[in-house]
């Protein structure tokens, strides 16, 4: 079987073709120029689809996230003003920032009612639900160049070249982290054999755990190859 380049064109790192001036050297400048295999059911690598994947899992809990922060700073702004004698029925508007990016992520899952959600936790069950539909196709994305090239540019990416104003989720989880609930496994990565494959639990209900090699470019979830890293790596509620 004749392997498929991914189509965002990923090498893997520390793997050099043998007219590569850093073949055989561990100091040379190149980080790896051998081009990374596409994954068996679409046209990227691992990585790739990983990472779109992944950054569409947490987008519930993001925009939960980031809706409660726009909630305290209004709050916290009211007290301050209500401390200084401001009138007391005066409420001072959350961070544009936040504004801006809760309403940018929650279009880019297909959200648009957010006049009803008035709660955090509202808003993320309606995201929930967007993420869910979304990766049902997602096979069907990341087998269709066009539209992953889309989806990453307003998903993964940091910035779209042409709205640097828009937020992009990487951007709004660059901006207003979110709990970093990884660990390593306890057995080494099939690809590279190194200890360094972090593991991933759901981000949301019935999202796959991911396990992720910091090492190479090796990605796969409990959901793969029936279940098999799963069984390597660790179960759900190992996670």
């Amino acid at each position: 079987m004749i392997e498929r380049p991914c189509i965002r064109g990923c090498t893997v790192p520390g793997l050099h073709y043998a007219a590569c001036e850093s073949y055989g050297r561990s100091d040379g400048l190149c980080t790896g120029c051998v081009t990374a295999a596409s994954r068996d059911d679409a046209l990227v690598c691992g990585r790739c689809y990983g990472r779109l994947h992944r950054t569409l899992d947490r987008a519930p809990e993001l925009v939960e996230h980031v809706r409660t922060l726009t909630g305290n700073v209004s709050a916290k702004r009211y007290d301050s003003e209500v401390s200084h004698g401001a009138a007391a029925h005066t409420r001072a508007p959350a961070s544009a920032d936040m504004l801006d990016a809760y309403r940018d992520v929650m279009a880019t899952i297909g959200v648009s009612h957010l006049a009803t959600l008035v709660t955090p936790e509202s808003a993320r069950t309606a995201a929930e639900g967007a993420v869910r539909e979304l990766l049902a196709h997602f096979d069907q994305i990341a087998n269709d160049a066009d539209s992953f090239a889309q989806w990453w540019q307003i998903v993964v990416a940091q910035e779209v070249p042409t709205h640097p104003e828009f937020w992009t989720i990487s951007r709004v989880l660059a901006r207003w982290p979110l709990q970093d609930r990884r660990r390593w496994a306890s057995a080494p990565c099939p690809a590279c054999d190194l200890m360094s494959v972090s593991i991933t639990p759901p981000a949301r209900p019935l999202a796959p755990v991911w396990y992720s090699c910091t090492s190479c470019d090796w990605e796969r979830n409990d959901r793969d190859d029936e279940g098999l890293w799963e069984a390597l790596f660790g179960t759900r509620e190992a996670s």
